[in-house]
């Protein structure tokens, strides 16, 4: 029997720079696991093959494939633990990198030996929820053909959804990591910073801290919107703003037939109703919007022809568009469209999960209008053959951007300056993008804050926009990378008088900087009551500091080699000629692993005449590129750009 302990290390360790999670457990079985392991190696490659699966990673299946073929070759149980753990992380959307030496043993105080294992970690509840899913399957009694894969896979990714950033905030992240510029996530929300210090940005899903409230309240304000854009000459549908079904109809009558009929706050087209001709089919509707908008304030306006089509502008640039489908079944003869609805929707990737690459088709309101105007209802049984059309406004499936016609895309940019946004998503209904919108009667209908990237980071057809890295460039121009300065000083008796010469140094040339340091944190000499419990939640404080352009990091070895290093990295990183013992303790040597694997490739370290089998474990465990030296001679001289 298994019992076990995670333990969530944070920042860089004796592992890796990045985030992990450990499973400390104990379990003296000595059985051969590669039978079983072989078992659910191929219960796991059927799985693939048969694609009954959503998927939020473009490398998910990339990376579970492979985990499969080193799965193969597990012998014993942690491996298999830790295989199948990794297979269902990539499942969720958090492929893992396999790490050297990801499995070791580790004798504790009482002389008792332990496994602990290693995983790559974005959130670690869902980490968590891998290795237990895991144990789940490993010890299933259950043959491996009757465990429900398929359900439990969903669940972990709906899970997933629930605890990770979103997927416009991931998009934005990964553009980050490529281009090295660090970020935190500062809630549970989706409120990210960018950089560090007085070089921070932050945004929220695709809302950054340029976004103006005032902008936000227009695009809200669709009948406002719509003003504004028609006075600067963007093609908009004609509709004003009603009072109740009644007035809906006579707007319509004044508006002219086919109408649209919306709440005036409609994100994500919840509530809308489309190409609407009969009192009866516009006074529900009206109903309709009232009841999925939440609001009394609805839009009726003119119906625009052509397909819908989503227009994304940062800054003063289009950066990608993607163009939508209509809903459709096809009859049988046999089955209701209730029945054949159902079917569409047993897809795995439609889903309620704002993740989820298809929506499910409901049979709301507006459809039940759609089905009526061809005769049917959802108890119909459509002939073998017949095409239904159950909504016209699907979900955005294809990549169009190369196809925008450059007037229309000229158009999109000043409809978000006029509104106010830096970052904007346009709802476009256009027969066919590749021709000016006031040639074939296409119009704006819509300019959302915030919209969501999924469309053009992983459309289902067409390539892939670098849209998260449009908004970083935007955010950081000119090859900005928003650091400052970090620097660590290894704790040990003499190492105080390092962080004094460091701090003065920094005074002496007016650098603005905080300082963490035997349970304290503080900038530019005082000590703050950040509210803070440890050092790694203090350094995050300073990195939130809008004026700070350097911190002072004092470390300790053996901290860093339980909880992680308390720094996302150090720039600098310095050793008293104390720090480190001849023959340094298991603990000593984790420590100063992971202290090293915080130390980037543009990093420096600096000993101070460290005795040689000290200095020769920094040179074997530190990164190849960094520059090392066993003296103190310029380790003060650090640069500001």
């Amino acid at each position: 029997m298994r019992t076990f302990q995670f333990v969530a290390l944070r920042g860089p360790n004796r592992w890796s720079s990045l985030a992990m999670l450990e499973v400390h457990y104990r379990n003296h079985s000595e059985a051969d696991w590669s039978e079983r392991a072989k078992q659910i190696a191929g219960l796991f490659s059927h799985f693939l093959e048969a694609k009954l699966f959503a998927i939020s990673h473009p490398q998910s299946v990339a990376n579970a494939t492979q985990i499969i073929v080193q799965m193969q070759a597990a012998e014993t149980d942690p491996e298999l633990w830790l295989a199948c753990a990794r297979w269902f992380s990539a499942m969720a959307g958090v492929p893992t990198m396999e790490y050297e030496g990801c499995i070791e043993q580790r004798g504790d105080r009482r002389a008792e030996v332990a496994t602990v294992l290693a995983m790559e970690m974005e959130e670690q509840s869902l980490s968590e929820r891998c290795f237990l899913l895991a144990i789940e399957l490993i010890d299933s009694d259950e043959l491996l053909t009757d465990f429900p894969l398929g359900q439990k896979v969903r669940e972990l990714f709906d899970f997933a959804d629930d605890v990770r950033l979103g997927p416009s905030s991931r998009a934005i992240l990964r553009a980050a990591r490529r281009r090295n510029i660090p970020y935190t996530r500062l809630n549970s929300g989706s409120l990210v910073q960018l950089g560090e210090g007085k070089n921070q940005r932050r945004i929220w899903t695709a809302e950054t801290d340029a976004t103006s409230a005032i902008a936000e309240a227009i695009a809200s304000d669709k009948d406002l919107t719509k003003r504004l854009l028609r006075q600067v000459g963007v093609p908009v549908p004609h509709g004003r703003a009603v009072s109740n079904a009644q007035d809906a109809w006579l707007a319509s009558q004044e508006i002219g037939f086919p109408v649209v009929v919306k709440p005036c706050s409609a994100n994500h087209q919840r509530g809308i109703s489309i190409e609407l001709t009969t009192q009866d089919e516009i006074m529900r509707a009206y109903d309709f919007a009232v009841k999925a908008g939440e609001t009394e304030d609805i839009l009726v306006e003119q119906f625009a022809m052509g397909q819908h089509h989503r227009l994304l502008v940062v800054g003063n640039q289009l950066v990608a568009a993607a163009k939508g489908h209509s809903e459709r079944v096809v009859g049988d003869g046999v089955l209701t469209i209730k029945e054949l609805v159902a079917i569409v929707n047993s897809d795995p990737r439609r889903g309620e999960a704002y993740t989820d690459q298809l929506g499910t088709l409901l049979l709301s309101e507006p459809a039940i209008i759609e089905l009526n105007k061809q005769g049917l209802t959802v108890d119909s049984i459509p002939e073998n053959g017949r095409t239904v059309v159950v909504r016209r406004t699907g979900d955005l499936t294809t990549d169009c951007t190369d196809e925008v016609h450059p007037e229309t895309a000229e158009q999109a940019v000043i409809a978000a300056r006029v509104v106010g946004l830096d970052i904007a998503g346009l709802d476009v209904l256009a027969t066919d993008i590749r021709r000016p919108l006031l040639e074939q009667k296409g119009a704006v209908v819509e300019v959302n804050a915030g919209p969501s990237l999924s469309p053009h980071v992983s459309p289902l057809f067409g390539k892939p926009q670098k849209v998260g890295d449009a908004i970083l460039d935007m955010l950081f121009p000119d090859g900005q990378h928003g650091h400052i300065k970090i620097i660590g000083i290894v704790k040990s008796k003499s190492s105080d008088l390092l962080v004094q010469q460091i701090a003065e140094q920094l005074r002496l040339r007016n650098i603005d900087f905080g300082m963490v340091s035997h349970g304290q944190a503080g900038f530019n000499g005082r000590i703050v009551d950040t509210g803070c419990v440890n050092d790694e939640t203090r350094v995050i404080a300073l990195l939130c500091n809008p004026i700070l352009t350097a911190i002072v990091v004092h470390v300790d070895l053996i901290q860093s080699a339980s909880n992680s290093v308390c720094a996302p990295r150090f720039d600098r990183l310095l050793f008293a000629n104390d720090s480190l013992n001849k023959e340094p303790s298991e603990d000593e040597c984790a420590g100063l692993r992971a202290v090293l694997n915080a130390v980037p490739s543009t990093g420096s370290i600096f000993g101070d005449h460290l005795p040689a089998p000290a200095f020769a474990n920094i040179m074997r465990w530190k990164n190849k590129s960094s520059v090392t030296q066993n003296t103190l001679e310029r380790a003060f001289e650090i640069r500001f750009v």
